[in-house]
């Protein structure tokens, strides 16, 4: 291959662009639904029970491990000679590292706590909220506010008044007339 070639396109997506343009498929959300397979909608406590403890095993396993960074590092100084500027660099790297990956652990208990919240742990409710008011607490994220709000945010997922994540602006914000009655020239200032 020559070095010029790397600026054409390549033939998957020259293959793709010659097909006609593309329709979306004709399905309904019962088609959807009847695609997945029946046992990924039974909820299995045990399952869930297992993911919640494996999480909280990582949490706790990479703070044990951050409480090891300063021993490390007086290794690395007394028995390896590594030297002062060694030392820092190898302290940023190993306390960076510790906060990516008990990010990421902090996460899959905020997910956990959420689904907790939606009630896709376990087919009982007390178990859900008693395993959500946990893991949200364990994260400092108040839970039965957060699910109150989560609801009426589901409720309202869409919705171009109520929603709360997002509401764009509406041709009243922006002072435009009417849809019917618009022109051109009255998007002039907001598309320039």
């Amino acid at each position: 291959m020559a070095w010029f070639q790397i600026f054409q396109d390549g033939p998957e997506y020259e293959a793709r662009r010659n097909k006609p343009s593309f329709a979306p498929p004709n399905l309904t959300l019962k088609d959807v639904h009847d695609a997945v397979p029946k046992h990924l909608f039974q909820k299995n406590t045990p399952k869930s029970l297992f993911y919640v403890f494996r999480h909280l095993v990582f949490t706790y396993a990479f703070f044990l491990l951050a409480t090891r960074i300063d021993d490390l590092l007086w290794l690395a100084g007394s028995r390896l000679g590594i030297k002062s500027a060694g030392q820092i660099i190898i302290r940023i790297l190993c306390w960076s590292s510790y906060w990516f990956w008990q990010s990421i652990a902090f996460t899959g208990i905020w997910c956990l706590g959420h689904e907790a919240g939606h009630e896709a742990l376990s087919s009982k409710p007390l178990i859900n909220t008693v395993i959500g008011l946990l893991l949200h607490t364990s994260i400092l994220v108040p839970y039965y506010a957060w699910r109150a709000t989560h609801r009426t945010h589901h409720k309202s997922t869409n919705h171009l008044e109520r929603d709360e994540t997002h509401i764009p602006p509406t041709r009243h914000d922006f002072k435009l007339p009417d849809g019917k009655i618009a022109v051109a020239m009255d998007y002039k200032e907001l598309l320039e």
